[in-house]
């Protein structure tokens, strides 16, 4: 499960590279908003929320774009604060989802789009929130043993004194 922890992390890093590397990406965001980019598809209540909040403030929701995503992606692939970043990547997914008009049916004349890529990493990043076993080779670890009292919700394993007793007399 480490593995699929660090390849969402990855998916995460490429696409803030690639917002990195494009100085004029806050301008292109916003006139992508402006000309009705990642609005019109979307549902009638997900247009409402993009119309009052992202596109009068486009350019700083590009940066938070660009830094959330690659927040996202280090915090997955070094395991550092995995839930809090899972969480973050299920949500950042769904966003990114409903923008494109979210999951559909296909017409029978391509693809069926409800198993998009945003909602496979949505699902994946649910499944490493809640798998203790994607936690594995992680930071988060090395910080649980350091505070037993954090193990479960880093971890999401038992821990402290009292689990680490219980081994001792095992």
């Amino acid at each position: 499960m480490a593995w699929v922890r660090i390849l969402i992390g990855a998916v995460w890093l490429n696409g803030a590279l690639e917002k990195l590397l494009s100085p004029s990406f806050p301008q292109q965001f916003a006139a992508s908003l402006d000309a009705g980019g990642f609005i019109a598809a979307a549902p009638p209540w997900f247009q409402e929320i993009m119309r009052s909040f992202v596109v009068p403030n486009a350019e700083l929701f590009a940066q938070l774009s660009r830094f959330g995503e690659l927040f996202l992606g280090l915090a997955l692939v070094l395991g550092l604060l995995t839930n809090p970043a899972a969480l973050g990547s299920i949500f950042l997914s769904l966003a990114l989802l409903f923008s494109a008009g979210g999951p559909r049916l296909g017409t029978g004349l391509g693809a069926p789009e409800f198993l998009n890529i945003n909602l496979l990493v949505a699902l994946i990043s649910l499944v490493i929130l809640l798998s203790p076993a994607a936690k594995a080779f992680s930071l988060d670890n090395s910080l649980a043993r350091g505070r037993p009292r954090l193990t479960l919700l880093l971890t999401n394993r038992r821990g402290g004194a009292r689990s680490s007793a219980r081994n001792r007399r095992a």
